[in-house]
Order: structure tokens, then C-alpha cells, then sequence
């Protein structure tokens, strides 16, 4: 989310909706106020593409489903609505509107200079709140690192740490992400 609204003026979950669906650029929703996405790096889109294609084909066949950054994320609770990089979704997928992801399984944000705090502390309290999300996944563009904030039996969150060769273990949907894939091809900008 960027640190400005994109306007002063509140906006109703219709209204925001009707707005997405012309708008220009994304915009992040809470609680009436819009908030314009800033746009990406060549690095943040291959790292987040790679992720996406390594769960495509890792979770080919099984009941969970990945979405890109198109795919919009939605807190009824907190009247939130965000784009993550990419999310997976298991079992039964529930919609708000047919556009809107609400039982998310798995979110992975990639982190940039300009929304690294913000991923790490406001949107991961914000996402917390969705009581299916199981793991959190932050991606650096800068080192070959990968955090997963995965929630344990006592509905606690735990860090686990996976750098350089590791390959990165994703409990929650049975799947193994291999740093190799959701680095191939980027170059840092």
C-alpha cells in the first residue's frame, strides 16, 4: 500500500469496487480510503511469476490453486481489500462478489525497498486476521532469502527462515518451493 490515499475522499465497497474495475491502476481498499498500488520492478514480477509457475506445477492435480497479483484478496472483518503478489487457495474457494479471494490458504508477498516495512508489519497483522490463511511468505529481492510465517497449533505465528540453496517448505499446502525456481532468470534491478 502506498502511504498516500489516492483520494481524500471516502469510497464505499461499491463504489471501490466499481472504480477497480476501470481503473488505470490498482488501488489497495480500508476502511473507505484507497490506496494507489505502486507498480513493480522487472526483479519483483519475475520472482513473483516464478512463484506462481512453481506452484502451477507443483500443486498440478491436488485440491489447492494458485492466483497471481490479479487476483484480489478481501477482510470482510476490517473491510480490506489488497492484491497480494501470489496466494493459493485449498479445498472449497469462497468468493466476495466472484472477484475477491476471502479464505486465502497461503499469501506470498515480495519485497521491495518502498513496501518492506509495511509487508512485514501492518499487512501481516491485516492478514492474520483471515482465520484460513495457514502461512505468510516473504520474498527478498535482494538476497536469496525466504520468510514463512507459518501458523502453528496454538494459532501462533512462527518464523522460518530459508536462504541461499534451501528449499523452501510450505506445510500448509504440502509443497516444496526450490529457491532455484523462484529465483531463475532475475537479475536485481
Amino acid at each position: 500500500m502506498s502511504a498516500q490515499p489516492a483520494s481524500q475522499l471516502l469510497f464505499t465497497i461499491e463504489e471501490y469496487l466499481e472504480r477497480e474495475e476501470k481503473a488505470e491502476y490498482k488501488s489497495e481498499y480500508c476502511k473507505g480510503e484507497l490506496f494507489a498500488m505502486a507498480s513493480g520492478t522487472p526483479c519483483h514480477s519475475d520472482i513473483g511469476g516464478n512463484i506462481y509457475h512453481a506452484f502451477r506445477k507443483h500443486l498440478a492435480g491436488k485440491s489447492c490453486r494458485p492466483y497471481n497479483t490479479d487476483m484480489r484478496v478481501h477482510i470482510p472483518i476490517l473491510e480490506y481489500f489488497t492484491y497480494p503478489d501470489v496466494s493459493v487457495v485449498c479445498g472449497k474457494r469462497e468468493f466476495f462478489r466472484d472477484n475477491a479471494l476471502m479464505n486465502p490458504t497461503v499469501i506470498v508477498e515480495v519485497l521491495s525497498d518502498s513496501t518492506e516495512g509495511y509487508d512485514r508489519g501492518t499487512k501481516f497483522r491485516l492478514y492474520s486476521k483471515i482465520s484460513s490463511l495457514q502461512e505468510y511468505v516473504l520474498v527478498s529481492q535482494k538476497e536469496r532469502v525466504v520468510e514463512v510465517f507459518r501458523r502453528n497449533e496454538q494459532q501462533r505465528w512462527e518464523l522460518f527462515v530459508f536462504a541461499e540453496n534451501e528449499n523452501v517448505e510450505l506445510a500448509s499446502v504440502e509443497c516444496t518451493l526450490i529457491m532455484d525456481e523462484i529465483y531463475e532468470g532475475v537479475e536485481n534491478d
